[in-house]
């Protein structure tokens, strides 16, 4: 149990970066609603424990200066970029029409999928999932204790991103058509200069 308080305390340090996946879900949550936004929470959540398991078989060496952490430098780079375009270049209709049920779960599937692209392409998300592994390997020394302590993370991680989605959903009801416009072309240009960022430490 000790491992597992451990674990939530730890989780609060993903839980309250404000990073690519932190700024999308907050957009998603103002633009299409809390209920559309835990597809993308679900999304994230999957890769999360996906990299856990990975990096704690140890396959933690896809977060070092090696060629492969490089190739990932490069390409969560270049899919933050893109995503900030879109968000800066992408026009609002003055008008929301009625998705129809096959649309809507295309757009569900998108929201699922961008997530899992956001946060398994960015090395920093691999690089902090396998020194939370190596933490937990050489602190608990035991299987049990280790699960534990990833569960622990894992649900400060998830409990967090829901309340982020449903107070900024909230916020929807308080702002303006251009205030969102703003806030819109604002996350996209942080996204943008964090794909040139690391566009740029990936070439050099």
């Amino acid at each position: 149990m000790i491992a597992y308080l451990i674990g939530l305390f730890t989780g609060l340090v993903p839980a309250f970066s404000t990073g690519p996946v932190f700024l999308t879900l907050v957009q998603h949550a103002i633009d299409h609603g809390f209920k559309r936004a835990v597809y993308f929470i679900v999304g994230v959540a999957l890769t999360d424990t996906s990299i856990i398991i990975l990096t704690w078989l140890g396959l933690s060496q896809l977060s070092d200066g090696s060629e492969t952490s490089v190739e990932l430098t490069i390409g969560g780079g270049v899919l933050l970029l893109l995503f900030g375009l879109v968000f800066i270049l992408k026009k609002e209709s003055g008008t929301q029409t009625p998705q129809n049920s096959s649309s809507g779960h295309l757009h569900k599937f998108g929201l699922f999928t961008q997530a899992i692209m956001l946060n398994a392409i960015n090395p920093i998300v691999w690089g902090f999932w396998a020194a939370i592994s190596n933490y937990a390997i050489t602190e608990f020394h035991d299987t049990t204790q280790e699960l534990l302590f990833f569960a622990g993370v894992l649900n400060m991680v998830w409990i967090t991103d829901i309340l982020k989605a449903y107070y900024a959903q909230r916020l929807k009801k308080v702002l303006s058509d251009r205030i969102k416009r703003y806030i819109k072309l604002g996350i996209g240009v942080v996204l943008a200069l964090l794909g040139v960022k690391m566009l740029v430490e990936g070439l050099l």
